[in-house]
């Protein structure tokens, strides 16, 4: 019975360390990919969470993934076309035909300083078009916007300014 006993015991011996240690690094466990994707993301900070969500949401075409992985579900938006929260920031931008290759945006600055990021942009909505001027501020908190403001200023086809608007 000895020997069987010491038999038992060095399995589970062997055996529990390793169910544990699959366990914990599996896709639910605590130590999972997400688990370590959402810390690496609270250590972004403001710049890399904003070049982040650019990336995603207009470069990449992925406007509704870009906003629930970068934007807080309490997100705070200024913008008159919107409702104000995460969800009508997704609907707004989910009504885009991104098929079109359009918008075609060209980041012309980014200014960082603590929490507040402000991008200066291009932005063409409609081939042919000369698009609109676009300022885009945001706060981040932990790795998430948490709050958003816009300021949009369509590009005059007869310019007095010789120097452009970028």
């Amino acid at each position: 019975m000895r020997p069987a006993t010491h038999l038992l015991a060095i399995i589970a011996g062997i055996a529990a360390p390793v169910g544990i240690t699959f366990w914990t690094t599996s896709a639910a466990g605590p130590r999972s990919a997400a688990h370590y994707a959402a810390v690496e993301q609270k250590a972004m900070g403001t710049r890399e969470v904003i070049e982040a969500f650019e990336k995603m949401g207009i470069d990449e075409r992925k406007p509704k993934e870009a906003v629930l992985a970068y934007f807080s579900p309490d997100v705070v938006d200024h913008d008159p076309g919107v409702k104000g929260d995460r969800q009508s920031i997704i609907d707004y931008l989910d009504k885009r035909d991104w098929s079109t290759g359009v918008p075609q945006r060209t980041i012309r600055h980014i200014v960082v300083e603590g929490d507040i990021g402000v991008v200066h942009h291009h932005i063409v909505r409609k081939p042919g078009e000369k698009g609109i001027a676009a300022v885009d501020i945001f706060r981040v908190k932990d790795g998430k916007v948490v709050e958003h403001w816009d300021v949009l200023q369509p590009i005059p086809e007869d310019m007095v300014n010789s120097n452009g608007m970028f």
